[in-house]
């Protein structure tokens, strides 16, 4: 007990010394140009073995670091990412010069891992988060200031400390999307004799695209050739004659594509071209706007070598027409009679797709003097399945 009174006395005469010596400033502890340490104003203690006296106060050093951040994964411009684990790479950085040392706080709102701030260290990484939306936040402390107050403790403050950390954190947002989405695709042509692969007259060829998330976009193909496309009804335009199979898929937007759909198929008739005995004429009812128009028995069409497996003739019939026949090669002769009600655009099977493949030149002739019209034809060697 003894020996605490004497400390107690001895703690006082040495601050009755001190303040005899140097009189205790009450200024701010004001910042100055260049000031990167918060270290009170001391002089030594004339008593052995105690601490330094302090005299006034420290410099204010209001230059707090700033803070750098970058991410493992950037958000597009959607503001989404499609991983689950989100990597930060954090740093301190001084105007100053000042020596630091620095420190580190992190923070995360979302929902799964969410935290308030606390000490981390670079790099901070985050795995298996669901998908969601997020905020991650850094901050830089100047951990050689922090702990300080640079106001002389002797007397009362006159301002506040200036902050010693970071007041303007870096952050991140982001949404989280890593679920691909599903395409549709619907083909909108009707063929009653082959609805899986149906015979397109039209200039155009209607889909319809849709995906199970909206705003996605959709890439397409066209017997493997890129197309562009858009969702909702959209058509292809200008086909070439002969076989389509056609795919999509669609793209999420946070950049997750769905798989490629199963293709539809569709097969575009041939335009017959101008030859001796036939005259062209012009209709914009007609496949491609025209057909080829003659009057004279035994006038003939004679179309390049194929592989035929199906075989339909695309002409307009009318009571005052003709009668035309159509064989492969030397098989045998199909006649096809255009007499009949008016109509454009008609779909004559000559060899339906259960009668095998055979191969050879086309031949179309008139059978009369009738005048008869021919507008395009459907030669192809694929079989098909029954429709479902």
């Amino acid at each position: 007990m003894k020996t605490n009174h004497r400390l107690a006395a001895r703690l006082g005469l040495a601050a009755l010394v001190a303040g005899a010596l140097v009189p205790l400033t009450s200024s701010a502890a004001g910042a100055s140009p260049g000031c990167t340490d918060e270290t009170h104003t001391t002089i030594p203690n004339p008593l052995p073995g105690l601490p330094p006296i302090v005299t006034g106060d420290g410099c204010d050093d209001d230059t707090p670091p700033e803070t750098t951040l970058s991410a493992s994964s950037t958000p597009n411009a959607a503001g989404l990412v499609n991983v689950s684990t989100m990597t930060f790479t954090i740093g301190s950085q001084v105007s100053d010069g000042d020596p630091g040392p620095f420190g580190l706080e992190c923070k995360l709102t979302g929902p799964a891992q969410a935290h308030d701030w606390r000490q981390c260290a670079s790099p901070v990484t985050y795995s298996g988060l669901p998908d969601g939306s997020y905020v991650f936040s850094a901050r830089s402390i100047d951990l050689g200031d922090a702990g300080r107050n640079p106001d002389n403790p002797l007397v009362p403050p006159t301002t506040p400390d200036a902050p010693d950390l970071d007041p303007t954190p870096a952050s991140l947002s982001w949404g989280q999307d890593t679920k691909a989405p599903f395409v549709f695709v619907t083909g909108t042509t009707y063929d009653q004799d082959t609805p899986t692969q149906p015979v397109v007259t039209t200039p155009t060829v209607p889909i319809r695209l849709n995906s199970s998330e909206a705003g996605s976009s959709f890439e397409c193909t066209d017997n493997g050739a890129p197309v562009a496309c858009s969702a909702g009804r959209w058509e292809l335009t200008d086909p070439a004659a002969g076989r389509h199979t056609f795919s999509a898929r669609t793209i999420d937007r946070a950049g997750n594509a769905s798989a490629w759909s199963p293709p539809i198929e569709f097969f575009v008739p041939k335009n017959l071209t101008r030859k001796r005995g036939w005259k062209k004429e012009l209709n914009k009812h007609y496949f491609r706007g025209d057909a080829l128009l003659a009057k004279k028995r035994g006038t003939r069409l004679v179309l390049p070598r194929t592989k035929v497996g199906e075989l339909r003739l695309i002409a307009p019939s009318g009571p005052g027409l003709g009668k035309v026949r159509i064989r492969v090669g030397r098989r045998a002769w199909h006649v096809v009679n255009l007499a009949g009600p008016k109509t454009t655009l008609r779909q004559y099977v000559v060899i339906d797709r259960y009668s095998g493949i055979r191969a050879g030149r086309i031949v179309i002739e008139t059978l009369s003097n009738k005048p008869v019209v021919i507008d395009a034809v459907v030669a192809r060697p694929n079989t098909f399945p029954a429709a479902q």
